[in-house]
């Protein structure tokens, strides 16, 4: 990640240089991609660049921290301590499909976040990012437990990490079966993370035609008539 004084650059600044980062990581990936010609076209120099930055990788960081920061600004996060039992999975679907919404998948930022692979993902330059979701998942986690709506037979780090494996893998299986994305794969996509979140967090409930905490109801046997 840069160094804190990255901060202190001019706000319009700091977006230059990001955007045109972006264009460049999405047209070439990391690897491919030129630190000399983002450098030059955003007029910055290098000695300049490696005052705020110790490489490329931490470049690329700060592209997907500001985008997931921009991103965690525009959705319309719920009020967890206003919601009831029966609101909380309807509002949970709408955060995630709302998430989804607010994918552009003709953007550069889009085609940068597929780029990444799963070394990536694990580098501890990437860790601010992943943060941000796991204090999402946390926050829902820990208002779900609170309303009997999530289980409690597991710590609440091992629920966050559950989320995120469920999130990697099957991310990884969707992009490897669809190379291209379309808003249509990509809705049934959601419906399938939703659902397999829902499957991994949610508390059981009684089993039709009995009442918790009851045993199944016996059998009455009848005595033949005289």
């Amino acid at each position: 990640m840069p160094r804190a004084r990255f901060y202190n650059l001019a706000p319009r600044a700091r977006s230059r240089l990001l955007r045109i980062a972006t264009r460049q990581f999405a047209a070439r990936g990391l690897e491919g991609a030129s630190l000399n010609e983002i450098l030059a076209e955003a007029g910055v120099s290098k000695g300049a660049y490696y005052y705020y930055f110790d490489d490329k990788d931490d470049l690329l960081a700060t592209v997907l921290e500001d985008a997931a920061d921009a991103m965690l600004a525009r959705l319309a996060m719920p009020d967890t301590a206003r919601l009831s039992r029966e609101d909380f999975w309807p509002t949970v679907q709408r955060l995630v499909f709302g998430w989804a919404a607010s994918v552009d998948l003709a953007g550069d930022l889009f085609r940068v976040a597929v780029q990444l692979t799963p070394a990536q993902r694990r580098s501890p330059r990437f860790a601010p990012v992943l943060a941000k979701a796991q204090s999402l998942y946390r926050r829902l986690v820990e208002a779900g437990r609170r309303l009997g709506c999530v289980r409690t037979d597991l710590p609440v780090d091992v629920l966050v990490r559950l989320l995120e494996a469920n999130d990697a893998v099957l991310d990884g299986i969707f992009l490897a079966v669809h190379p291209t994305v379309t808003p249509w794969s990509l809705q049934r996509h959601t419906r399938l993370v939703f659902d397999t979140m829902r499957r991994l967090l949610a508390v059981e409930g009684p089993a039709p035609g009995r009442r918790a905490g009851n045993a199944a109801p016996r059998a009455r046997s009848r005595r033949p008539r005289r």
